[in-house]
């Protein structure tokens, strides 16, 4: 592995040696990518309100120059942030931008990952009505196309079928959405199917086999240092442990999932995991 990387680090620097350098960006281009760049690095350090400023920066300087890619790029970077921020409205807004301009030629795949978002953003919010709707959406949309986001369409097939009480249905589909992401060596959505896969084995009693699913998610998770998911994957394996009677595991999960809230700001994720060492 060091050696391919070595040698692809040779071909760039002799790429950069034999090839004149590229055009430098238009200045709004670059002032747009400069946006971008610093709104991640904010997301990264858990800054999600000075994120959501520079992608509203970043949106603003995509449609003053009408670059419909960006514009769209955005207005989805700023729907998740918002999300995370709880602020699901905002969140409904910024991807109408997407999903309401019939008439600016958006990318298809732009509108598809709006579709995509809009389900997961209404299955958060326990809306599994609209969530369907917006799957299936784009469910059809992604029939039309060569579709990079099946595996995340049949994540959230998984948790509809699981809120529908279709628990082998939900497995089935997580199973699925984990074959589909390991074809494209797609970690995020490999570690969702797991703790989908995880989730829909607990609601059938099969305990320790939730267990073991649960903690191949957080490998992962803990491999790609998401603290959201880390979270998510904790608090799942404090449950799993608690149905199959190992209340000591349970609390040892929560407390560390309690840890991890303290040290990533997430005031909503600790207001939860102290809610629930209280019960325990």
């Amino acid at each position: 592995m060091s050696g391919l990387r070595s040698a692809t680090l040779a071909a760039l620097f002799c790429a950069g040696c034999a090839a004149p350098a590229s055009p430098p960006l238009p200045p709004h281009n670059a002032r747009t990518a400069d946006a971008n760049a610093r709104a991640a690095a904010l997301v990264r350090a858990g800054d999600y309100a000075g994120a959501a400023r520079r992608y509203e920066e970043a949106l603003v300087l995509a449609r003053s120059v009408e670059d419909a890619d960006a514009i769209a790029a955005s207005a989805l970077n700023l729907s998740v942030v918002y999300q995370w921020m709880g602020r699901e409205g905002s969140a409904r807004d910024a991807l109408k931008i997407v999903l309401d301009d019939t008439r600016r030629p958006f990318p298809e795949r732009r509108r598809l990952q709006a579709e995509v978002r809009r389900a997961i953003l209404e299955l958060a919010s326990q809306n599994y009505a609209a969530a369907a709707e917006w799957a299936g959406r784009a469910e059809r949309r992604c029939e039309r196309m060569a579709c990079e986001l099946a595996p995340a369409l049949l994540n959230v097939k998984s948790q509809l079928a699981l809120e529908n009480g279709q628990a082998a249905e939900a497995a089935a589909l997580a199973q699925a959405a984990a074959d589909a992401a390991r074809s494209r060596s797609d970690r995020i959505e490999l570690a969702n199917a797991l703790r989908n896969g995880g989730r829909a084995r607990l609601a059938s009693g099969a305990n320790a086999a939730a267990v073991a699913q649960f903690e191949q998610a957080l490998a992962i998770d803990h491999a790609l240092a998401d603290p959201r998911k880390i979270h998510a994957d904790l608090v799942e394996l404090a449950r799993a442990s608690a149905a199959a009677g190992d209340r000591d595991a349970a609390r040892g999960y929560l407390e560390r999932a309690q840890t991890v809230s303290h040290a990533a700001r997430d005031p909503r994720g600790l207001e939860e995991m102290e809610a629930q060492l209280q019960r325990r």
